[in-house]
């Protein structure tokens, strides 16, 4: 089995709530972006590679705010998510200028990628442990049967805004700690409830409110794949991508999972990072995590160049 060093980037985002392209936002005193902080632990873990997925609108700001300050050790891909990059069997409405979704965006990297890879998002913080956690997986995995795919999962009270609910995927997982089912919890937030601080969220499958226990484990979209994933991923859009589907459906990385999950066709194990994670969901946010970062990455710290 290769050794893991593909890191892809899902940076393609409007950031509607935040007010911008936030995967762009410079952070800390150092004013980096989340996607050069992450990169600095991927490197240490021995990640060599680097494939970001971004708007071909969004490709020279790229260029010229982040990949111009990478170390030229870093093999450095681009690939641009269209809509017109679709399996053969797919078709959309013409009118549809939605995005299609982290599955999409994923299968138009597909060319730039040869073995085994690990996605993050580009506006989230994973934290030092989750890159070490995922190497050292790949390798514990070396003589498997079958493809094992793994995910890293935070604990939700780590994951919140304190500016507005956020949407998660909530892990299901059996003894052996693999995942059995992720479930997508929407507006998740804390609520006071006769003195006592109570996680809530919104189940969109049964359309009911939830209440979860702060050492749930949700997805923050950081997994580990083989590239058997695309031709799920084909399967995927195909099925959920028609000319009469909703302008507004798109297809997630975690259907797909669950999708192979349920078909028996792979299995993903889990695992858990007790390091901060935390993103930019609303502008609001953006001062708590100038404050972490600093934290993390102390000005003393004279570059973030990787080596």
């Amino acid at each position: 089995m290769t050794q893991l060093k593909t890191l892809v980037i899902l940076a393609a985002g409007n950031g509607s709530r935040f007010g911008g392209a936030k995967q762009f936002a410079c952070f800390g005193a150092q004013a980096k972006t989340l996607m050069e902080y992450n990169l600095v632990h991927a490197v240490a873990a021995g990640f060599n590679h680097v494939v970001f997925i971004t708007q071909a609108q969004q490709k020279l700001q790229l260029e010229q705010k982040v990949i111009a300050r990478l170390p030229k050790s870093l093999k450095v891909d681009i690939a641009i998510q269209t809509l017109s990059a679709l399996p053969e069997k797919c078709t959309i409405s013409t009118a549809r200028k939605k995005p299609l979704g982290t599955a999409h965006a994923l299968w138009c990297a597909k060319d730039f990628i040869k073995n085994h890879f690990v996605v993050i998002n580009a506006d989230d913080y994973y934290g030092e442990k989750a890159f070490n956690l995922l190497t050292q997986h790949h390798a514990a995995c070396a003589k498997s049967q079958l493809p094992r795919y793994a995910m890293v999962a935070y604990l939700v009270q780590k994951t919140l805004s304190n500016h507005g609910g956020v949407n998660r995927g909530l892990c299901e997982y059996n003894q052996n700690m693999q995942l059995t089912q992720v479930t997508e919890i929407e507006n998740i937030h804390t609520k006071n409830s006769h003195n006592n601080f109570i996680i809530s969220g919104h189940d969109s499958n049964k359309n009911q409110s939830i209440n979860l226990s702060e050492n749930s484990l949700v997805s923050m979209n950081l997994w580990a794949f083989d590239t058997s994933i695309f031709s799920a991923i084909e399967q995927e859009l195909i099925k959920t991508l028609t000319a009469i589907s909703h302008e507004k459906i798109e297809c997630y990385l975690p259907n797909v999972v669950m999708s192979q999950l349920n078909q028996h066709q792979i299995s993903v194990d889990i695992l858990t990072s007790d390091d901060d994670w935390f993103g930019v969901t609303y502008a609001d946010d953006s001062a708590w995590v100038n404050s972490k970062i600093d934290q993390l990455f102390p000005s003393s710290i004279s570059s973030l160049q990787t080596h």
